[in-house]
């Protein structure tokens, strides 16, 4: 038993050592395969470790922490609606009055797709933030945040952007576009997305996606 736990972890540095190795020079498509090769390599080390470690639940654990190298997070964002567009209706709403204080006004997400995705397929995470300078405490800064948890619970992947380009008031659309490489253990992701405004955590959605 001693010499065959000897041997697999023999296998799992050499897994690993072949992930962090740079791929050798060649045209475009060799690169891409040998990224994908590394990555595959990485989470089998991964999950090979873990179960030696700590058995199938460690297994799962190994994975992902390994995957994580693998995952990428690409982001997107644009203004939709500018400063006085905002403040006219927040006042239409509220006696013609702005708040004291930068608050945001509304925030909602959507994912696509819904529901059970594959590995290799993109999952788009969009919000609509509407922002809006109180009379006390300009806005300066908006910032969306997105952390994606394994199944086992784990961070493993984050990214973050500041969705305002100028200080004031506005609306926005931000896109965080997350894909789970090949190899990625299968079972619920979670999504959770944050706002900060001027530095300060003002608001945050959860949601979650199912790899099969």
């Amino acid at each position: 038993m001693k010499i065959q736990k000897s041997v697999s972890s023999i296998c799992v540095v050499a897994l690993l050592a072949g992930c962090a190795t740079p791929g050798p020079q060649g045209v475009a498509d060799n690169k891409t395969s040998d990224s994908v090769a590394r990555c595959a390599a990485l989470g089998a080390g991964g999950a090979l470790l873990g179960a030696l470690i700590a058995g199938k639940g460690g297994a799962i654990k190994g994975a992902a922490a390994g995957l994580a190298t693998c995952a990428v997070i690409e982001i997107a964002s644009q203004q939709t609606r500018s400063a006085d567009e905002v403040d006219r209706q927040y006042k239409a709403a509220n006696r013609n009055q702005l708040p004291p204080h930068a608050k945001v006004d509304a925030y909602s997400t959507v994912v696509t797709p819904n529901g059970a995705v594959k590995a290799g397929v993109p999952i788009k995470v969009q919000s609509t933030i509407r922002a809006v300078s109180g009379t006390q405490e300009p806005i300066y800064d908006v910032k969306e945040m997105l952390v994606a948890y394994s199944p086992t619970g784990d961070e493993f992947k984050r990214g973050e952007k500041r969705v305002n380009d100028a200080s004031g008031s506005g609306e926005y659309t931000n896109s965080f576009t997350l894909t789970l490489p090949q190899g990625a253990p299968q079972g619920i992701y979670k999504l959770q997305t944050q706002i900060f405004v001027n530095g300060k955590l003002v608001s945050r959605r959860d949601s979650s996606v199912q790899l099969v």
